[in-house]
């Protein structure tokens, strides 16, 4: 909402001058040109207006008018032949500027052209400043595109010399509102314009120098009603009406251009013609990008994800914040700043095994909570446990023939995580071990059929061996070293082996 344009109404209400002015103003008749993405209108005396077909709303105020209060004024501090009081002329808006002289609506063309970059959408406006001269306005747009031209032709048709100053001023209305800051861009080209703190759409002036057009005298990021007294007041002086100050606080987003250059000295000729140019823009936050989307790493080895934020003009974000947080096994938050090419880098660490969720948005007016308009993107990260489970082991008992009498080996294993477990035991009898009959001299090593499990985190498990009986009964009553080799694998596929080392007795036979 307009600030403080209740009472401004108040005020220009109480004129039946004012009443009538306002009324000719929204009456004037209004030409779309009927392109896409944006849909520009011209009025009878040059207002310019734009709707986007993403927003249905105008980029200038009043955003529901087809005549917007944006467009081009000539201010003439000095007069004009015929006239020594000073006067600037334009039109009255739905809010503002109002107490110009009004341009004398000659014709409006209707649109040619298919659209394309060869052939634009094109709309000619003729007005005049009467018994001074006639401003030509010729406006183009290209489908697809974010931006549209403007062109005008001042032709002095006064019979003598003229001195006056050229100005285009606009009051910007960003996708349902028209609070923001003032932007100014150093270029080539500048670029001078606001935007929207809550959901970054932005919009202005670019300048046009090529051709040998005139670069900008002086400009000014402001806010309204600010815009429109500077306009009203530019007849009082042939110095610059606008300071080349930029509005760094939310208000009122407004701006406005101006050319000096036949302010003073000899002016403009009688019979010649300046031309002015410009390109109005309109953008909004494009979709964030994220790259890589899905994104696959060994535990332990982190994963950058680079988000980028552009305007659907293509320009960067630079200096807005991100805020993102990783929810998974690596679960955090954090916030990034984009660097001049509107990018910047999330990190997730993947200390832990997992897939992670890493959800980014961009926070325009930074206030740690994302709004329906800010720009929001996720991305996968997932990180392969590449960790051996850890076990550990006992052994104990005594082995039998038939389990008759002792009790069997059980190797007892506890695993950090789940997974399945091979005991493959291995016996180890020495020299002279056995029966008289069937001992050996040397050290003799006896395979134990290993026995596979399934295990659960940090759960003990018991493995049974059993002996064969010929075994048993070779060497009963003998203790036997035995070598016990556990191989635990994990459901990612790692693997660790380790050794144990135990003395075990064969039972007794009875």
């Amino acid at each position: 909402m307009k600030l403080g344009r209740s009472s401004l109404w108040v005020a220009l209400l109480a004129t039946a001058l004012t009443l009538a002015t306002a009324a000719s103003a929204l009456a004037d008749n209004t030409t779309p040109l009927s392109g896409s993405p944006l849909n520009v209108y011209v009025g009878e005396r040059g207002q310019l207006q734009a709707f986007r077909s993403d927003s249905g709303s105008g980029i200038f105020f009043a955003p529901t008018e087809t005549a917007g209060d944006a467009g081009f004024f000539l201010a003439f501090p000095s007069g004009y032949p015929g006239e020594s009081e000073p006067h600037v002329f334009g039109f009255s808006g739905s809010a503002g500027p109002f107490g110009l002289e009004d341009y004398k609506p000659v014709s409006q063309s209707a649109v040619s052209g298919s659209g394309t970059a060869a052939d634009p959408l094109k709309q000619v406006t003729i007005y005049q400043v009467p018994t001074v001269g006639t401003v030509t306005q010729t406006t183009t747009y290209v489908n697809g595109s974010q931006e549209f031209r403007v062109h005008w032709d001042f032709a002095n048709e006064s019979g003598a010399s003229i001195n006056f100053k050229a100005l285009a001023a606009a009051d910007f209305y960003f996708q349902g509102d028209d609070a923001g800051t003032g932007i100014f861009t150093a270029g080539p080209p500048r670029f001078l314009g606001g935007t929207n703190l809550d959901t970054g759409s932005s919009g202005g002036f670019a300048e046009v120098t090529e051709g040998g057009l005139p670069a900008w005298s002086a400009y000014e990021a402001l806010d309204y009603p600010d815009v429109w007294t500077k306009i009203e007041e530019s007849k009082e002086s042939t110095g610059p009406t606008f300071d080349d100050s930029v509005l760094s606080e939310p208000k009122d987003n407004a701006g406005g251009v101006e050319w000096d250059q036949d302010a003073t000295g000899a002016g403009l000729a009688n019979g010649a013609t300046r031309s002015y140019e410009l390109v109005v823009r309109s953008a909004v936050p494009s979709a964030l990008q994220l790259n890589p989307t899905n994104a696959a790493s060994r535990q332990g080895v982190p994963i950058n994800i680079t988000a980028t934020a552009l305007d659907s003009n293509g320009q960067p974000y630079a200096g807005q914040t991100l805020q993102y947080a990783i929810t998974g096994p690596n679960a955090g938050t954090g916030t990034a700043t984009l660097n001049s090419a509107g990018s910047a880098v999330i990190t997730d660490p993947g200390k832990k095994a997992g897939t992670d969720t890493v959800t980014v948005y961009l926070d325009f007016n930074k206030n740690g909570t994302r709004e329906p308009t800010e720009p929001q993107a996720s991305a996968q990260a997932t990180f392969v446990d590449s960790v051996p489970p850890n076990c550990t082991l006992k052994a104990s008992g005594t082995l039998s023939a038939g389990g008759e009498s002792g009790k069997p080996l059980v190797i007892n294993v506890s695993c950090g995580e789940e997974g399945t477990v091979t005991v493959a035991p291995t016996l180890e009898a020495p020299a002279g071990a056995g029966s008289s009959a069937t001992a050996s001299k040397k050290t003799v090593k006896i395979k134990l059929k290993p026995v596979k499990k399934k295990v659960k985190k940090g759960k003990k498990t018991a493995f049974k061996i059993k002996i064969p009986k010929n075994v048993a009964h070779k060497y009963a009553g003998k203790t036997l070293k035995a070598k016990i080799k556990i191989t635990a694998k994990d459901k990612h596929g790692n693997k660790k082996t380790k050794t144990s080392k135990a003395k075990v007795k064969l039972a007794k036979l009875k």
